[in-house]
């Protein structure tokens, strides 16, 4: 047997007429839950009662149109009684101002409608101007615009009816202001053109590594201000607006989601922020991929390693290494791998001198790069330190307390020893703990969204952000792209203020740069220079202990050999248990060169690789590595020195002539570092001034121009005539 579905309850709408309780209602307002129903019996009194109770109440239905002869207009009615609740219920989501639009109109509309407001008291008659029985519709559409202006409310006779007729469709919701619920459009206030010119850009750089929103914005306001000109500042939304923008046209870009590693590398709460107070008194050091590629001085496209030094304080750069990274090859199991490198030792060594040298700046820099166009304290650093004068605008701090990474690069004996001879203490982070460095892990993060991406050859953080075909853009060298991060670092980064550089005891002011906190330091602890000469920084070098021979030095199988080095050819050197092995200096990025350090008597002797001249040009590690690599694949030996000195030089007349493309590139550069070497040899001549050839008089053509008599007669000859002197 079939079971039978209860029926469904009429639905109840503004304006119907109801039957409830035997006597007849007209429905007023809904509000919420509750239905405000005005009676149409002349004994009868309004009521307020819930819809679910009217519904389920015995006797209820909904009086068809042509029911109840007193109500006219029972089209439109019916019209009403079909829309149900009409949007009622969300009317209490609107605001209160939108709401009590609603209320005012729902009153007006009623009283056209049916002659009463809908705060009529019980028993009210309708006023003459609105009787339905002796006025139509049209007049009193009239008459309430009439009232309505009176009331100085702008109205005419045509937003009454189009009030009334919404009201009749689609109930209370027909009366609310569509403005105040209206959503945004997709471009917003946005201009139509910077939209199509957005959307361009955004094609044009698809293909691309995926970058931060920042660097969109930044592609859009010059397109801007190459299409538009002068109006392009005007056009132009703000950097707010543009993020919006993105977000409604569901414009994807790298949003920095968390570390990678996830939580487990956090440190565990609770915790305490390293919290410095003078400059220098924590520095931390670390290296990371720059997400981005370069080409080597074999003019290959590298991925490139960025090592950086951050002062805890004022947030400031003091220095940073761009090197490349790649694998290499291996020729076997277990032999070495030829051709790869990384950031080694010898790169943290140069950044300790490049934290106590001040950068110079070049020619073609901006002026904004110079340090007397900068927030520091130009003319006191002058007075104490002569090597700022025209250096960059980056500061010189001491660091007192390195904190490093726990990599190969840093904890070495060679950076140890070299911080321990600059008097620098190193604490080690612990193992799986960014959080110990955050300082520097966050600014990495930044010089990648500030500076990275805006290069050819950006890489992203990962292979789902990474570019189709980035290794075919138009890439800048490695020099290059270290000529322009020290610029940008010098502008963009110790210029630029920091949201954490704040005024404690002011906090309203505007942040700092790290430029002017380096400043506030400088006035209240001053400044102390520390110069490291080529000879000290040439002690910062890796030591390598080696027998000199009648044919030299053997070093990373390349032979070096000097006169210099005669008198120590099968000698001993006096170190403890070295033997005839004695420290021998190397520099990777400037290996034609070695020096002999002889500590007896303080000092060096420096010999050259012996098939230089077979190069030439400057050359570097890598490059020896991999002409060593090609010339082992052609059936070579590692040993064979004159050979590869010959593939060294054809690898940097290739890399001279630039990769294959439509335009020849410039000749390719090598990142050699800072200048290293022993002090020169002092000059005996010095302080004696040159002579003034014009005042000397010219030598005598007579015999008198000897400066003593004769002791004795001349020897007389045949045929001459000579006499001695009286």
């Amino acid at each position: 047997m079939a079971v039978r579905a209860p029926a469904r309850p009429d639905k109840v709408a503004v304006g119907q007429v109801l039957y409830w309780q035997g006597k007849p209602y007209l429905v007023a307002a809904l509000q919420g839950t509750s239905a405000h129903l005005l009676s149409q019996d002349a004994d009868g009194e309004d009521a307020v009662v819930l819809v679910e109770a009217l519904q389920n109440s015995p006797g209820f239905r909904v009086l068809r149109p042509g029911t109840v002869p007193d109500c006219t207009d029972t089209a439109g009615q019916a019209s009403a009684a079909g829309h149900g609740l009409g949007g009622a219920g969300l009317v209490d989501g609107l605001s209160d101002k939108a709401r009590e639009d609603v209320e005012f109109w729902l009153d007006h509309v009623l009283e056209v409608h049916t002659g009463l407001p809908g705060f009529a008291a019980p028993g009210t008659t309708p006023r003459s101007c609105y009787d339905p029985q002796h006025t139509t519709l049209r007049d009193r559409y009239r008459v309430k615009a009439a009232e309505l202006r009176a009331a100085h409310h702008q109205v005419s006779a045509a937003t009454v009816e189009r009030k009334r007729l919404a009201w009749l469709e689609q109930g209370v919701w027909g009366l609310v202001d569509k403005r105040r619920v209206r959503g945004p459009s997709r471009q917003g206030r946005v201009d139509e053109r910077v939209v199509r010119l957005l959307w361009r850009v955004h094609e044009r750089h698809k293909n691309r590594s995926v970058g931060t929103r920042s660097r969109l914005f930044e592609l859009l306001r010059r397109a801007c201000v190459r299409k538009f000109k002068r109006k392009a500042e005007e056009l132009m939304p703000s950097r707010a607006t543009f993020y919006r923008l993105l977000d409604r046209l569901d414009i994807l870009c790298g949003k920095e989601t968390g570390r990678r590693g996830g939580a487990e590398l956090r440190a565990e709460p609770p915790f305490t922020l390293s919290m410095p107070t003078t400059l220098g008194e924590q520095v931390q050091i670390d290296t990371t991929s720059l997400d981005l590629l370069g080409l080597d001085e074999s003019g290959r496209a590298v991925p490139l390693e960025l090592t950086a030094a951050i002062e805890v304080t004022s947030r400031s750069v003091l220095a940073a290494v761009i090197r490349p990274k790649s694998s290499g090859v291996k020729t076997g199991r277990s032999s070495r791998r030829h051709g790869g490198r990384a950031t080694k030792a010898v790169d943290a060594l140069l950044l300790l001198a490049e934290m106590c040298t001040p950068q110079p700046t070049r020619p073609h820099w901006s002026l904004k790069a110079r340090a007397e166009n900068s927030g520091l304290p130009y003319a006191v650093l002058v007075e104490a330190d002569q090597r700022m004068q025209g250096a960059a605008a980056r500061p010189v701090i001491i660091p007192e307390t390195i904190v490093m990474d726990n990599g190969k690069v840093f904890a070495g004996q060679a950076f140890t020893d070299a911080c321990a001879q600059l008097g620098i203490s190193v604490r080690p982070a612990c193992y799986n703990s960014p959080t110990h460095k955050a300082i520097i892990e966050r600014t990495f993060g930044s010089i990648k969204s500030l500076f990275s991406q805006f290069l050819p050859g950006y890489t992203g953080k990962d292979l789902h952000h990474r570019g189709k075909k980035v290794a075919a853009e138009r890439l800048w060298r490695i020099d290059q792209i270290n000529d322009f991060l020290q610029q940008w670092i010098a502008i963009g980064w110790q210029q630029r203020p920091h949201n954490e550089l704040r005024n404690p005891f002011l906090p309203s002011m505007p942040p700092r740069t790290p430029n002017q906190m380096f400043a506030a330091h400088v006035a209240s602890s001053g400044y102390v220079p520390v110069c490291l000469s080529d000879e000290d920084r040439l002690r910062l070098l890796p030591t390598a202990w080696v027998r000199v021979t009648e044919k030299g030095v053997r070093l990373n199988n390349r032979t070096y050999d000097s006169r210099a080095l005669g008198p120590y050819r099968h000698a001993r050197s006096g170190w403890p248990g070295k033997g005839q092995r004695w420290p021998v200096r190397f520099h990777p990025h400037q290996p034609e060169k070695v020096w002999l350090e002889d500590f007896r008597n303080g000092t060096w002797a420096e010999a050259g690789f012996v098939y230089q001249r077979l190069i030439g040009d400057p050359w570097s590690e890598h490059v020896w590595n991999q002409a060593t690599a090609t010339h082992i694949e052609q059936g070579g030996t590692s040993r064979d020195q004159k050979s590869i000195a010959r593939v060294v030089r054809s690898l940097l007349e290739r890399a001279g002539r630039g990769p294959a493309r439509a335009t020849t590139a410039p000749p390719t550069g090598s990142d050699r570092g800072m200048p290293v070497g022993p002090a020169a040899a002092q000059d005996p001549y010095s302080g004696i001034p040159a002579p003034d050839y014009d005042s000397i008089a010219s030598l005598p053509t007579g015999p008198e121009w000897l400066p003593l008599p004769l002791s004795r007669p001349p020897r007389l000859v045949a045929g001459q005539g000579l006499h001695a002197p009286q």
